[in-house]
């Protein structure tokens, strides 16, 4: 059975990701014909509504009291809607007369190829030699009314401007003089689109539309009982109608495949406009050549064809790439190709950087007093906003200080380990798939599943650092005023939650986009916006000043979430899901992240105690001089540390689970060994550095082919092998029996500069560590200097990826606010280092 014929035509009318949670209910069987037409009757007494206003603008449609007098607006609109002026008339009109568009379209594209074919050495010569004023005056003459400024959008939204004299700015807001002004954004944007023909951009062309259709800038999306066709269609058949069936709803419409005619209209308009825009463009620069002669064959335009423009683009100095940057020149690119792999990457390095923060909370008394202090300072200030009189012992301000500080660093491995483990299950299925998805089918059930799935783990997650970072905000000196706490329930039983106080005076842009990131994020996509933060940090200095460390840290986590969410965004075929969506797979997730409340409700009630306080827990002088009184402190401190752990194991953990913290997150973190400090050698001059690890190997036993491509020169060490007992039995031949040596770990030789960073880290001994610091821009060029390949992502985050090992990237924090740190500062990241490339000071050699 399926829903009657009147259900099916109040459908196309209803908002489009309604629509397509009902349809997914309804062939999920989660709910029955019978609750699908009573929901589609309650919805669309708003939503159609809505529609109808904005389609039949002539009428004055009042809000619906009772589906009676819903009805008498239907019939009104739809006898209004037969008149040959109204605007669903126009509508479809415009839909059936679209040909003269799409050749206008392919015809502009076709002039696009072949002026970037036969002129493409002269386009890029004469951009690069005009100055930004010159550039500007080009791009303004080919666009007269183009926006000035990088993503006019958000100003769009953030001030509230609606109607359709917007619209350049919301479905284009690439198209501005800013960006495009820039040395290869222009050409760039030549390059991509002339090698591939429009509909391969159709769908990254129709993001922007949900912006444009909540701003009422475009047409609303209303089927109008038909579809359009842009993806995989050819020059015939490109923007050609379909009408709309049950089976298109569910194979063209889910998938992406086909789109609304309202929106259709609005693509096919962007389309026209951006391809008349790079060839006036290209015709500006080339003004006195005769470009009316030659042919070129549509065939012979390959991708090599241009790599000769690239090069001309290859920056003169050293520039370290940022995420942001790349984000914001993708528009002028190829579309993006989906890659799991890349997000499994992503997400295992994520993994590992929980994991080296949890295992330096055991291994470093300093790093955990200064991790101790932030929680303790939020801690407070949370209790301090509480209303009412304060209440709150400081015993139990540090008692909360010390479980938040366990509990985000598990938190942080849980989480980003289940996002991991998905990954890899979803890679594990794309290998073993023959050939790859089809635009107009749906995908497989198992994966479609499994990815519906996954987008709701990133959804929850997105929820879990949402709270945290608004926790983090709230503590922060110069945020804290615009906060207020409210109860989670009434009466405030249930414990207090943070609100924004939208009255207090002006908001500073930062916290708003942070704020509203939840309900920003489907408009706007979550990469967008960290990628508008990042812009606004480095361009306004009174917005970077009000950012702490602590927050830029949060920044980083929230924006590796949103990389893997717009990701998922570009999937194609189009995936939908939310946590509504499916009751079943929210419980699944929420149990499975259960644990992380777990370690709250297990370490209910401890604190440090008899073991430290809040701002002098540890007297921890890593970074002077050592003598007998400043090794003993050290070791004093390391004492104390290990008790406060096994207090947690022994007294916490072992009573409620019978297990230790360790053996309670299991396989989700590496069991390590816990570096110490030796007791003092006062005949020693120098202290010798501790062994490594046994439990950490930088290199398998077996020396990777990879290993020889090192970058800079090695410096030859001679190796030394005991020697072999004897035997009183005949050796067999050397080739039968492999000779077993450990692997060398490689030595560079560096530049003095370099050198001079590198040996800070990493000191002779600890004597040489007093009175050492680094600077940062040092730091980026001795990385450089050792083949890594450097990204400046969001927040403080760069991310490191040698060259020689491709499979061993890391992400570090820049200092903040100040570029210089200390070695007692940034010795976290040393130990991070040694540990992942058995790196120490022998590794490095001054170049002669």
């Amino acid at each position: 059975m399926t829903p009657s014929k009147e259900t099916m035509d109040l459908l196309p009318f209803l908002h489009g990701l309604d629509r397509e949670r009902l349809l997914t209910c309804l062939r999920s069987g989660k709910i029955s014909d019978d609750q699908f037409t009573a929901k589609v009757s309650e919805l669309h007494l708003a939503e159609l509504t809505q529609q109808m206003r904005v389609l039949a603008p002539e009428l004055s449609f009042s809000d619906p009291k009772d589906h009676t007098e819903h009805q008498s607006n239907v019939a009104k609109f739809l006898d209004t809607i037969n008149g040959e002026d109204s605007v669903y008339r126009r509508v479809l009109w415009r839909a059936e007369n679209m040909q003269e568009t799409v050749e206008n379209i392919f015809d502009d594209w076709s002039t696009l190829r072949r002026l970037t074919k036969m002129h493409y050495e002269a386009l890029v010569k004469r951009w690069m030699k005009r100055t930004i004023p010159q550039r500007k005056k080009t791009l303004l003459e080919a666009w007269p009314d183009m926006s000035l400024v990088h993503r006019p959008d958000f100003e769009v939204i953030r001030r509230g401007l609606r109607g359709p004299d917007h619209r350049d700015a919301l479905m284009m807001p690439y198209i501005n003089c800013e960006d495009l002004s820039l040395e290869k954004n222009l050409l760039e944007f030549m390059r991509s689109r002339s090698q591939m023909s429009p509909e391969h951009f159709a769908w990254s062309d129709s993001l922007p539309y949900k912006a444009a259709e909540a701003m009422g800038a475009v047409l609303p999306a209303a089927q109008y009982e038909q579809l359009m066709l842009l993806s995989g269609q050819s020059r015939e058949t490109y923007g050609q109608l379909k009408d709309i069936t049950y089976a298109d709803t569910e194979n063209i419409v889910w998938t992406g495949y086909g789109l609304q005619l309202g929106h259709g209209i609005v693509i096919l308009d962007t389309q026209q406009r951006l391809y008349r825009f790079l060839v006036r463009c290209a015709q500006l620069l080339l003004h006195d050549m005769d470009l009316s002669t030659g042919v070129v064959d549509a065939a012979s335009l390959r991708s090599q064809d241009f790599k000769n423009l690239s090069c001309h683009m290859s920056i003169k100095n050293v520039e370290w790439q940022s995420v942001s940057k790349m984000n914001s020149e993708a528009y002028y690119r190829l579309p993006q190709r989906f890659s799991l792999k890349v997000l499994e990457r992503l997400a295992s390095t994520q993994c590992d950087a929980a994991e080296d923060v949890f295992w330096t909370l055991h291994e470093d008394p300093g790093y955990f007093q200064e991790q101790l202090a932030l929680k303790y300072h939020q801690a407070l200030v949370h209790c301090r906003k509480i209303p009412g009189p304060s209440r709150t012992p400081e015993e139990d301000v540090l008692m909360n200080a010390t479980v938040h500080l366990i509990f985000s660093a598990c938190q942080d491995i849980i989480l980003w380990d289940a996002i991991r483990t998905d990954l890899r299950s979803l890679v594990a299925f794309t290998d073993g798939m023959e050939t790859g998805f089809r635009l107009d089918a749906r995908l497989p059930p198992d994966y479609e599943k499994a990815m519906e799935s996954f987008i709701a783990l990133i959804l929850l997650a997105f929820r879990i650092a949402i709270k945290s970072i608004s926790g983090v905000m709230m503590s922060n000196p110069k945020l804290g005023d615009f906060f207020e706490m409210i109860p989670a329930v009434q009466g405030g039983r249930g414990g207090y939650t943070y609100r924004l106080k939208r009255s207090s005076a002006k908001i500073p842009t930062i916290l708003s986009l942070l704020h509203d990131l939840g309900t920003l994020k489907d408009m706007m996509g979550s990469l967008n916006i960290m990628d508008e933060m990042e812009r606004i940090m480095s361009s306004d200095p009174t917005q970077r000043d009000i950012v702490d460390t602590n927050m830029n840290i949060q920044i980083s986590k929230l924006a590796a979430l949103a990389q893997i969410d717009d990701a998922l965004g570009r999937h194609q075929p189009k995936i939908q899901a939310t946590l509504e969506d499916s009751p079943s797979v929210l419980r699944h997730h929420m149990v499975r992240l259960d644990v992380i409340n777990d370690v709250e409700r297990h370490l209910h009630g401890t604190s440090l105690g008899q073991y430290t306080k809040p701002r002098s827990a540890f007297v921890y002088p890593v970074g002077k001089k050592p003598t007998p009184q400043h090794i003993e402190q050290m070791r004093r401190a390391e004492a104390k540390l290990d008790a406060f752990w096994d207090h947690v194991d022994t007294n916490k953990f072992k009573p409620r689970t019978g297990k230790t913290l360790l053996e309670w997150l299991g396989d989700r973190i590496t069991i390590r060994n816990v570096r110490r400090t030796q007791p003092w050698q006062p005949d020693a001059q120098k202290l010798p550095r501790p062994a490594p690890l046994q439990t950490y190997q930088p290199f398998p036993s077996s020396t990777p082919a990879t290993i020889d491509k090192l970058p800079t020169k090695p410096v030859t060490k001679q190796k030394t092998r005991g020697e072999t007992s004897s035997s009183t039995t005949e050796p067999a031949e050397p080739t039968t029996i492999p000779e077993i040596t450990m692997p060398q770990l490689p030595t560079f030789a560096l530049p003095r500069r370099m050198y001079k960073t590198m040996t800070t880290l990493f000191p002779s001994s600890v004597e040489d560590r007093e009175s050492r610091h680094i600077h940062w821009k040092d730091f980026l060029h001795a990385m450089y200097s050792l083949q890594f390949r450097i990204e400046k992502r969001h927040g403080s985050e760069w991310y490191f990826e040698p060259t020689w090992k491709r499979n061993a990237p890391i992400t570090i924090h820049e200092p903040h606010p100040s570029h210089e740190t200390r070695f007692d500062k940034i010795r976290f990241e040393a130990n991070r280092m040694a540990r992942k490339y058995g790196w120490s000071y022998e590794t490095f050699a001054l170049d002669a």
